[in-house]
Order: C-alpha cells, then sequence, then structure tokens
C-alpha cells in the first residue's frame, strides 16, 4: 500500500513537472489566443459592477478600440469565435448590462462552453498568464520544434525577401475573397439563426437592449456572396432588432482593414467615431489626451 502511494505521488510531481515545462517558452499562437479568451471572459465575470454596455464578437469586435469608453464599454470580442459565446456569458448573469452589441459577421460558429468553464475557474481568476497544456499536447509541440530546427538549420540562408505589408495585406484579401465568394449552407445559416433568435430572446426578458452590428472589412468583400447573404439573412429573421450595417459604421472612411477582414487603428477610430451616436444613450465618454 505504501509502495502504491509512493508511486501515485511520483508521478504526480513527474506530472507537475511536465506541466510546468509546458508554460516554459513562448507560447503557440493557439494557446495565446485561448488564453486570451478565456481571460477576456474571467475578467467580465469576477467584475463587481458589469459595464452598461458589452460588445460579444469574434476577432473582428476584439480588434476595436473604444478609447474614451472604457469605463462604459467591454469588448468581449473572442477569437476565433462567435458572438453566441459572449451572449451565453452575459446570460449567465447575475447581473446584466443595458445594451449588447452583437456581431453577425461570423454566426456560422458555434458557441464554445468549454472555454467558458475555463474562464470561471481558480486558475482564470488567480493566475491568469497560466495556460494548461496536456503532456502529451506538449510532447507534440517539443517534437515538432525539433523537426522544424532540424529541418531549417539557424546557419542556412533564406532565400527571397519578407513581403512588403501591402503585398501581404493583398495575398490575405486574395484569400478572404475567395472564402467570402461562397455561400454558408442555407441550412447551416438557418440553424444559427434559430441559436440567435433564442439568445436574444432570452437578454430580452432579462431587459436587455439588443443591437446588432455588422462591422465593416474590406470594401471588396463588402458585396460579396457571403457577407450579402448574412446581412440579408439577420435583417430579415430580426426585423423588430436594432441593425447597425457595415455602410453606416463606415460612413465617411476609407477602410483598408490590416488583412481584409480586421481593422486597423486608424479604420478601428473612425468606426468608433460613427457609433457614438448609438452610445450616448448609456455612455458618457472620458476626454482621452
Amino acid at each position: 500500500m505504501k509502495i502504491s502511494i509512493a508511486t501515485a505521488l511520483a508521478l504526480i510531481c513527474l506530472y507537475c513537472a511536465v506541466l510546468g515545462l509546458s508554460q516554459a517558452g513562448e507560447e503557440t499562437p493557439t494557446q495565446g489566443y485561448w488564453r486570451q479568451n478565456r481571460n477576456s471572459i474571467a475578467t467580465y465575470l469576477k467584475a463587481e459592477v458589469v459595464p452598461p454596455v458589452v460588445f460579444a464578437g469574434s476577432s473582428l469586435t476584439a480588434a476595436m478600440r473604444f478609447h474614451g469608453y472604457q469605463q462604459c464599454v467591454y469588448n468581449m470580442g473572442l477569437i476565433g469565435e462567435s458572438a453566441l459565446t459572449g451572449m451565453d456569458v452575459v446570460n449567465s448573469g447575475p447581473s446584466f448590462p443595458k445594451t449588447v452589441f452583437i456581431e453577425i459577421n461570423f454566426p456560422d460558429r458555434a458557441s464554445n462552453p468549454s472555454l467558458i468553464n475555463s474562464a470561471d475557474s481558480l486558475l482564470a481568476r488567480e493566475f491568469p498568464q497560466f495556460v494548461y497544456a496536456s503532456p502529451f499536447n506538449l510532447l507534440v509541440q517539443k517534437l515538432g520544434q525539433i523537426y522544424q530546427f532540424l529541418r531549417h538549420k539557424p546557419s542556412e540562408t533564406v532565400t527571397g525577401q519578407p513581403a512588403a505589408p501591402s503585398s501581404a495585406r493583398q495575398k490575405e484579401l486574395e484569400i478572404q475573397r475567395g472564402v467570402f465568394e461562397d455561400y454558408l449552407p442555407p441550412l447551416v445559416l438557418a440553424n444559427k439563426l434559430s441559436e440567435f433568435a433564442i439568445k436574444i430572446a432570452e437578454l430580452e426578458r432579462k431587459g436587455v437592449r439588443v443591437v446588432l452590428i455588422e462591422l465593416p472589412i474590406h470594401p471588396e468583400l463588402e458585396g460579396t456572396h457571403r457577407a450579402t447573404q448574412i446581412r440579408a439573412a439577420f435583417k430579415e429573421a430580426f426585423p423588430a432588432v436594432a441593425f447597425i450595417d457595415a455602410n453606416e459604421l463606415a460612413r465617411g472612411l476609407e477602410i483598408q482593414t490590416a488583412d481584409g477582414l480586421h481593422l486597423n487603428e486608424a479604420d478601428a477610430m473612425g468606426v468608433l467615431g460613427n457609433l457614438k451616436r448609438y452610445l450616448q444613450s448609456d455612455c458618457v465618454p472620458v476626454s482621452v489626451r
């Protein structure tokens, strides 16, 4: 019996050591996005006072900047996620904002309950820099790093020059154009609209004002099949819900984007300027120097 206990303790110590090693060095992009999303939710959940306004959305929302409105607006833009995840967080209560702006750009993504559960944990609350990686994933990651090191030795000369920023953006735009020229499958879109309807109704029952918002993307993508399909579907499905489309938010602006989808700093500030009148009922801006 003592041997079994000692063996178990030794295995636990070994597991803790491996787990500690998984936090060493640079985190992978996936780990970084997960940590950022988890911490965004955790910060909201542990707030003593819920901000009057919440923006729920994907990485497009995360790219927004609310300079002067930080005390009033909470940005729950989650990288690689859908507004459905943010809506579930807000609906979990116990207190609620006055208004939720719901990004509609990527409705086909599912809500992520495992992300929400990870945010409502001791680790997320007390150790926000911690990112869990299982020993198996750690082993795969390390083997991959060794393979890449052997394949691309540091002493080797890399041919070619890094793409200029404008060239890189153009390549990203071409990729996104290919995606946005395809319609979402009608059944997928219909199912997601039903999910949005359930969560919107739940928010409204709790006295929350809901505003649907289509964030601007690159002008070359605004008229694509997918963008127009999603825009029309939400307007038809929710005629009684306030809707702010991308044209309104891009009014008077030359949207450049960082990669075809996400607003750059100048874009975000311009869009905020067009959003201000929709925030006036809930927010008093603070002067930013």
